[in-house]
């Protein structure tokens, strides 16, 4: 059992998430941990849980439950965190259920799996990562959806005391032929850039180490990419992205939004030129994040709609 929080009067929190290591499911794990009583499964392709149909995986899921508390201990609430995608059959728990639809807007076909093969409009709650897809699940029948942003996690995402080396970084996924491809390649050509992947707090290290940070949206959706590097302290350079992102952050005061390639080229080399300008738009965007988009306020936001607490 996944469990820090030794109070035993703090609610059960029964959470299903995917077994990856840097999903948003551990991000939340990590928090709900801290205040509350968490009985974690991990799914992935390989889990026998996941491959067996639906009405043995809800017996299996109860009995193993029941296994990793030693105790016919019920839980308060049911959170099953996207990527998770399978139909399972929670009744006999009694407990209200949520599904968070983390990944809806970036994987074009989530939307989709999350009414086929999840069947969201059974759960009490639906939590959208992306605000603008409210409405879809709403039209396909689930009673409370709510807009819960993707966030930052200040003990992983944050500034270190290292020099700048470089002028921007993009850190993520090339896809072949995408305008964010394109993009990186031109900004290569006229500024000291780094590229790569990298995880948790090698991130955050090589998000200290650069002046800018690049992200470019693929669908228009709010990635976590846009909270993290925020948090680390440097100034972030995104497009013009829908689902609220002007909604929570102000254009040159936390961040800078570009609309065009001539207008990124140009916003980079004005920001060189003005480092105090840079770090004060980067300090106030991170001073943002830690005030009002962490984890810990994601997560208590979703607690006091569903169990008010």
């Amino acid at each position: 059992m996944n469990e820090k929080n030794n109070d035993t009067s703090a609610p059960w929190i029964l959470l299903i998430r995917h077994s990856d290591f840097f999903t948003t499911g551990m991000y939340l794990e990590r928090v709900l941990q801290k205040k509350y009583n968490v009985i974690s499964i991990y799914l992935d392709r390989f889990n026998l849980l996941n491959t067996m149909p639906s009405k043995v995986s809800s017996m299996m899921l109860s009995r193993l439950v029941k296994f990793k508390t030693s105790a016919s201990i019920n839980p308060d609430l049911i959170l099953v965190v996207d990527p998770v995608r399978k139909k399972f059959d929670f009744s006999s728990f009694n407990a209200p259920t949520v599904y968070y639809a983390a990944d809806v807007g970036r994987d074009r076909d989530a939307f989709y799996h999350h009414i086929k093969d999840v069947q969201v409009q059974n759960y009490d709650y639906v939590f959208v990562a992306q605000k603008d897809f409210i409405p879809a699940y709403k039209e396909k029948g689930c009673k409370n959806v709510y807009w819960l942003p993707h966030a930052c996690d200040p003990e992983i995402h944050r500034r270190y005391d290292l020099p700048s080396i470089y002028d921007i970084c993009f850190i993520g996924s090339l896809y072949p032929g995408s305008l964010r491809e394109q993009l990186v390649r031109k900004l290569e050509k006229e500024f000291n850039v780094f590229v790569g992947r990298k995880y948790l707090h090698d991130m955050a290290k090589t998000f200290s180490r650069s002046k800018m940070i690049f992200n470019e949206s693929l669908v228009g959706d709010l990635n976590m990419r846009i909270f993290e590097a925020m948090s680390c302290g440097s100034l972030l350079l995104t497009n013009r992205i829908r689902n609220g992102l002007e909604e929570m952050f102000t254009d040159r005061k936390h961040l800078v939004i570009y609309d065009e390639w001539r207008d990124l080229v140009n916003i980079i080399r004005y920001y060189l030129d003005h480092p105090d300008e840079r770090e004060q738009i980067a300090l106030n965007g991170q001073k943002e994040v830690h005030q009002k988009h962490t984890y810990t306020h994601r997560m208590q936001y979703l607690l006091e709609t569903v169990l008010g607490k």
